[in-house]
């Protein structure tokens, strides 16, 4: 491999892009905190677990109903844009929208006549169908939102995105917390309406500036120039869909079996809530390091697959930079994750501490196979990533539910661990013999160094009680931040950036 590939400007411009420092992302984030505090305080487990499954329905019906458009769609409003043709760019969108329509229409029509049975699937009773009658227009504004957003990243207006998700984010604090304060869980279907409605009107207000709204759904001869984004959209709306039904359905069995969480008095709706905490802890407070995948490393990527050297080299950067940041995060967040709960939820939720423990792992597996996944998206190889999909689905499903069966939520987060070694891989050995994908020795040794500093400490933090697990999960942590900092040193020369900065200040 040729001497640059590994050169500090490349890790540099990896590192940039991946947004950490953006002040968007981590806004977005600490308005999530704030807004599960407010939640857990208000509604406790019980409207956490509501929450949960109402939001995974609607997302579910979304997916099977939505076709992957918002995800299609984007790549050809790109290239139309970038050519300057405004007419053709208006046109397409205009076909966009009209898929957009039918698609969010399906949706309100299957979530509204479903809704006994939707009803029954997620909480084991009829009981809750008015309310998902009520939630079929959120599956018709997502579906519409999704359309939106697909526009503006398109246009690649990413001010407007940033300051759309500013406004949209505070909007939703506000609203919940004046709702759920004023009526509790009676509030809960109104306040997920009323927020989306308020993320649509935004997008919708921006976007029609950039290419005023019309539809044409009422011509068949129109709607055909789509057949080839929907094919290209079946495939992302297909992984979805299973990922969406594989998670619903370790809802729907925890629903059923508050019991093997070994808690007394733990109903079914409050196991399901404490589950989901699980999942946001997990999945919320990482994002900022996974932020850029779909925005720049995606396109970045997509654009070197002619060249295998230059794509392994793309491949293998995104990967040093994901384990060198995610690495410290999961020791810092492990060590401090009992204090943690209380203070972003209520101690009723103390219980998902052994969950998020065993889950952590899965995600220094995923920081490795994410960027190598994003070939089968690169290369336009829908079957194989469908694939791979599904098998990381199937294979999530039975660990999950199996270990949340035998062991409880501590089962469940160790499930999902294992799923993402699996997956990791059945990933590289297809992607080995698909793309010509393979790892570079360095980054190996960089992720291995940071694997032999990361698996013993969680294991020691979820064995050691006390003043011997602070004193483990430092040492480690340390050791992590020095493998972490050598590298970034070189990558973004940060020691010379620090000073100049400091003395800039001094001036």
């Amino acid at each position: 491999m040729p001497a640059q590939h590994n050169s500090p400007s490349a890790l540099g411009r990896v590192l940039k892009y991946t947004g950490i420092f953006g002040g968007v992302q981590g806004f977005y984030v600490l308005m999530s905190v704030v807004r599960s505090k407010i939640t857990a305080e208000l509604l406790s487990t019980r409207g956490v677990g509501l929450i949960g499954n109402f939001n995974r329905a609607v997302d579910f019906i979304g997916a099977a109903t939505g076709l992957g458009l918002s995800f299609s769609a984007v790549q050809r409003i790109s290239r139309l844009a970038e050519r300057g043709n405004e007419r053709a760019t208006a046109h397409y969108v205009c076909l966009v929208r009209s898929w957009i329509l039918i698609a969010a229409l399906v949706g309100l029509v299957v979530m509204a006549a479903g809704a006994p049975l939707w009803s029954y699937f997620y909480f084991e009773t009829t009981a809750y169908t008015p309310h998902f009658l009520l939630l079929a227009p959120l599956v018709a504004l997502t579906t519409l939102s999704g359309g939106e957003l697909a526009v503006l990243k398109g246009l690649r207006r990413i001010k407007s995105m940033a300051f759309i998700s500013t406004i949209s984010t505070l909007s939703t604090l506000t609203l919940t917390t004046l709702l759920y304060g004023q009526w509790g869980v009676a509030a809960i279907v109104p306040a997920l309406l009323l927020c989306t409605a308020v993320l649509f009107g935004l997008q919708l207000r921006t976007t029609h500036r950039l290419v005023p709204y019309a539809v044409r759904i009422t011509s068949w001869r129109f709607l055909r120039k789509g057949r080839l984004m929907l094919r290209l959209g079946t495939a992302y709306a297909l992984s979805n869909f299973i990922a969406l039904g594989t998670e619903s359905a370790v809802r729907a069995l925890i629903l059923r079996h508050p019991e093997a969480a070994d808690l007394p008095l733990l109903t079914g709706t409050e196991a399901v809530g404490i589950y989901g905490t699980g999942l946001t802890l997990v999945v919320t407070y990482s994002r900022l390091i996974f932020m850029s995948m779909d925005a720049e490393y995606y396109p970045r990527l997509s654009a070197l697959t002619h060249r295998i050297a230059l794509q392994n080299e793309a491949v293998n950067r995104q990967i040093d930079v994901l384990v060198l940041l995610i690495s410290p995060f999961l020791l810092a967040f492990a060590l401090c994750l009992p204090y943690l709960i209380p203070l972003l939820y209520t101690p009723a939720f103390l219980p998902v501490v052994p969950m998020v423990m065993g889950a952590l792992l899965a995600l220094f597996f995923k920081a490795v196979v994410t960027p190598i996944a994003y070939l089968s998206l690169a290369h336009a190889r829908s079957r194989l990533y469908l694939g791979l999909e599904l098998t990381y689905s199937a294979v999530s499903l039975l660990l999950l539910a199996g270990g949340y069966l035998q062991f409880g939520f501590s089962g469940a987060g160790w499930g999902l661990t294992l799923s993402y070694l699996i997956y990791l891989f059945v990933v590289y050995f297809n992607c080995r013999r698909a793309f010509g994908f393979a790892f570079e020795r360095t980054t190996l040794r960089r992720a291995l160094s940071q694997l032999l500093l990361v698996l013993p400490a969680l294991l020691a933090m979820a064995v050691f009680s006390s003043w011997a697990r602070a004193a483990v999960g430092t040492v480690f942590l340390l050791g992590s931040l020095a493998l972490s900092w050598q590298l970034l040193r070189h990558a973004v020369h940060l020691p010379a950036r620090l000073h100049r900065l400091f003395h800039r200040s001094e001036d």
